[in-house]
């Protein structure tokens, strides 16, 4: 007995699309998470041209400054400033994965990937916040025209200096959840294929 050529083509419809499936890698793709990681890794990616960028600009200010005779030390200062911001910018944005989202096991790894490089973000946060802060102290005391501002100035940068570092402080503490969590489900999905 033969089956109508129409039901044929179904058959080979079925065949193909079992042939060209991806193979069962696990639990299906959160959508949620991915658009979660595209729209961090925009931001991350926004956020590090924006501290390059800024970091050149301070570098090309105190190359101005240099030649219109602002003292030396005030500019080498300045400049060992924004030096090591960049450095800090880019340590912090070492071995970041990229965005993979093949497969569930990828968007884990790029997502504990994020956490990692935004947690190294933060911290180098901190370290550049205080840096400011000692760069701050060091600039007023050199700098004799705003010798009856001190305080104020001080007492400004300082607040702005420690709300800076209590972002970043939380910042940390979000991405070390997220790392847990990541590590976490990353563990389930490979017992899971075990």
């Amino acid at each position: 007995m033969s089956t109508p050529p129409e039901d044929h083509a179904d058959d080979w419809t079925d065949l193909t699309r079992a042939w060209s499936a991806a193979p069962d890698d696990g639990p299906p793709l959160d959508a949620a998470l991915i658009r979660s990681l595209r729209r961090r890794d925009r931001l991350a990616r926004l956020n590090f041209i924006s501290e390059i960028v800024g970091g050149l600009a301070v570098v090309g200010v105190m190359g101005w400054a240099l030649w219109r005779g602002v003292d030396l030390p005030v500019v080498l200062a300045a400049l060992g400033f924004a030096v090591f911001a960049l450095v800090m910018t880019l340590w912090s944005r070492r071995g970041d994965p990229g965005l993979l989202t093949d497969t569930p096991e990828a968007v884990l790894r790029s997502a504990l990937g994020q956490a990692r490089t935004g947690y190294r973000w933060a911290l180098a946060g901190v370290a550049i916040s205080l840096a400011g802060m000692v760069f701050l102290i060091v600039m007023l005391w050199v700098a004799e025209p705003v010798a009856e501002m001190r305080g104020p100035i001080l007492a400004g940068a300082g607040l702005f200096l420690a709300a800076c570092i209590g972002f970043y402080l939380r910042h940390a503490r979000r991405c070390r959840q997220r790392m847990a969590a990541h590590r976490a489900a990353l563990e389930a999905l490979r017992d899971g294929r075990a």
